[in-house]
């Protein structure tokens, strides 16, 4: 396939599904190794909290104040790694898309550039969230579709956290059924998938053997997961306002 015919593949005028998920496979594909170790960065801290946790639960009696502290660190750090990750990613994909060499170093660059406004929005968008789901979890996933695209309007467009969520909010109106879609294809595919490793690692009983494969899942999941957020953010762009690629990543040049 020609550099020009792959292009084109990235400028279709509406929104769908398939072709999200499907993009984001391939472009998880072509660069497995730079996605697939940012995501295990990203996750680490996850899946050794969740490794922590167990084995005091398995321990018996109280949590200690030292483990408390300990799991509060590691959710922050959880959070902003993870957040971090997705604008890496993003400028990886972003240059994948464009057929441009695609540099860790480069995308670390831009990630770190707006870590700041990125880890801002992830405290507010997920204490919204938290809000949205005290409240019978349908607002939960209202609010959900509706700011999937908000981390990429972050880094793309520069806007802060609260200008972030209504960009999204604007994308997606119109498409919101076919982003709630999405999103819930990719978490039933990781409840699923986990509860099968979790059957499994039972079976197997080794704490290095768990942390491995947990890791190895949670990193390519959320590789795969940030990758289609990208996807589906360029086509919204795309079908509602009738830009190609290379004018929503020319921010990056």
């Amino acid at each position: 396939m020609t550099n020009t015919a792959m292009s084109a593949s990235f400028a279709e005028s509406d929104f769908r599904v398939g072709r999200v998920l499907g993009r984001a496979a391939t472009i998880l594909s072509q660069h497995f190794i730079l996605f697939f170790l940012v995501g295990v960065v990203a996750a680490a801290p996850t899946v050794l909290l969740i490794q922590r946790n167990a084995d005091a639960m398995a321990g018996g009696g109280t949590p200690s104040v030292d483990l408390l502290i300990m799991i509060g660190i590691g959710v922050v750090l959880a959070m902003v790694l993870g957040m971090l990750s997705q604008a890496v990613m993003l400028h990886a994909a972003f240059q994948a898309m464009r057929l441009r060499p695609v540099n860790l170093g480069d995308s670390l660059r831009v990630g770190l550039a707006r870590v700041i406004p990125i880890v801002l929005l992830a405290f507010v968008m997920g204490f919204l969230l938290l809000l949205g789901f005290i409240a019978l979890v349908v607002p939960f996933f209202i609010l959900l579709t509706m700011w999937w695209v908000a981390t990429p309007a972050c880094v793309v467009e520069r806007t802060g956290p609260w200008t972030s969520l209504k960009r999204s909010a604007a994308l997606t109106k119109g498409h919101r059924w076919k982003v709630f879609g999405t999103l819930l294809l990719l978490f039933v595919v990781n409840v699923v998938v986990s509860q099968i490793l979790e059957i499994v690692l039972v079976l197997v009983k080794s704490d290095i053997l768990t942390i491995f494969a947990r890791l190895i899942w949670a990193a390519l999941y959320g590789a795969y997961n940030a990758i289609a957020v990208v996807m589906t953010y360029h086509d919204l762009r795309v079908a509602k306002e009738g830009i190609d690629i290379e004018q929503i990543a020319s921010v990056f040049d």
